[in-house]
């Protein structure tokens, strides 16, 4: 008979996968809507968009992502929010000034909203995932994609001349909801949040961060950096169709990220034992499997259908996601173990992986990109997710002596 331990951590991974796969779906809703309405150029800005709050999260998550679980039994919720917040604000006002003066076609000010409320709201899911509290994770960023939709096509219903620009609104709308949401929680399970500023917190945590965040943008240039370039030698209309196929690949991992969430959430508590060396490779193995099934399924799909969903012109979304097969099967794999070493704090090894999947990225797409365009896009991003998760599975593969000693 199964002890409630186990029990709750099934029911974990059982809830979790369930929010994703919702996310998931109205994701792709999202997706639809947006290339119907305004087509593969204003998906392509959107895209752009997305790719750039992603980039600025990259920093503002030295404070509010993985530190904040890693300190929060340590040094208390209090010190690492006031931090957060104002780490967070400044980030985003750099961000959107350099926004300003190097891109006229993006908005500046929705752009800064977005990215203080992102980091906010990343903060206090960072929160909830120190203890264990995977509920009130699971309906923010469910709350983030419902909203999402919903605003987004109450402003084009009633808004339609402002164009793809309701995204941006829809965003912020959205983005404010669940952080008041978030408030609320986080008041309820921690109490009241203090000004409590302490320069030796700022050292341990932004130690701590800027390390793993350095993972983060080296593996940010890795899945995106081919936005950019399609976008320079191609047109925006190419970088709509080939993120319309990133985003139908990413959403395959659906199911690895939701098992790689709660397990990093386990191994935080377990620490570098053999039982977790042991979990982590059974749920490594599962999500492989559940990976190469839905890969399986996506190149059944016809292309006449992506271009029913999509609109004209997405049908080679299929080519996107079949020439990036086999990177998306790596990086499955890559994003339970990557959440494995996050949690036993071996922050080098992430560093390596990333840095040996960017060598990879920056050696082949200034010369694939240009020749083939959207196909050297996948090729490049397939041959980086591959080498680095290799990396990964041969440090994971090392660790087992050590969690047995430990």
């Amino acid at each position: 008979m199964p002890s409630m331990k186990t029990f709750n951590i099934d029911k974990d991974f059982v809830s979790t996968a369930l929010a994703k796969v919702m996310i998931l779906l109205l994701n792709f809703a999202a997706v639809i809507f947006t290339t119907q309405m305004w087509g593969s150029e204003g998906k392509g800005f959107i895209a752009i968009f997305a790719a750039d709050i992603s980039l600025v999260a990259t920093f503002t998550n030295i404070l509010t992502n993985s530190s904040v679980s890693f300190f929060l039994k340590k040094i208390g919720h209090s010190p690492l929010a006031t931090l957060a917040f104002l780490w967070t604000f400044i980030v985003s006002a750099v961000a959107a000034v350099l926004v300003a003066f190097t891109d006229a076609s993006m908005p500046v000010l929705p752009f800064f909203v977005v990215a203080v409320l992102s980091g906010c709201i990343t903060f206090h899911s960072s929160l909830f995932l120190g203890v264990q509290r995977i509920f009130q994770y699971n309906l923010a960023t469910l709350l983030m994609s419902a909203l999402l939709l919903v605003f987004m096509l109450a402003f084009n219903y009633f808004l339609p001349e402002i164009g793809y620009h309701a995204y941006f609104y829809a965003q912020i709308l959205s983005y404010f909801i669940v952080l008041v949401i978030c408030q609320v929680f986080t008041h309820r399970i921690f109490g009241r949040i203090r000004f409590a500023f302490s320069f030796d917190t700022f050292k341990k945590a932004f130690n701590f961060g800027w390390q793993e965040e350095l993972s983060a943008f080296m593996q940010f240039l890795n899945a995106r950096l081919c936005f950019y370039l399609i976008g320079i030698y191609a047109d925006m209309s190419s970088v709509g169709i080939f993120s319309v196929g990133v985003t139908i690949s990413e959403a395959i991992w659906v199911f690895s990220r939701s098992m790689a969430l709660v397990q990093y959430s386990k191994v935080l508590k377990m620490g570098d034992t053999i039982e977790a060396w042991r979990e982590t490779r059974r749920v490594t193995l599962i999500t492989l499997a559940i990976t190469v099934f839905c890969i399986a399924v996506a190149a059944c799909v016809p292309m006449s259908v992506f271009e029913f969903v999509f609109g004209d012109g997405f049908g080679e979304a299929k080519i996107v996601i079949l020439m990036l097969a086999i990177g998306i099967a790596a990086n499955a794999v890559a994003l339970v173990l990557f959440n494995y070493f996050s949690a036993l704090g071996r922050l080098k090894i992430l560093l390596l992986r990333s840095f040996a999947g960017l060598v990879v990225t920056l050696s082949l797409a200034f010369w694939l990109i240009p020749m083939w365009n959207i196909e050297g896009a996948c090729v490049v991003n397939s041959c980086s997710y591959l080498v680095s998760s290799i990396l990964l599975v041969g440090f994971f593969v090392k660790n087992r002596r050590n969690a047995m000693i430990g």
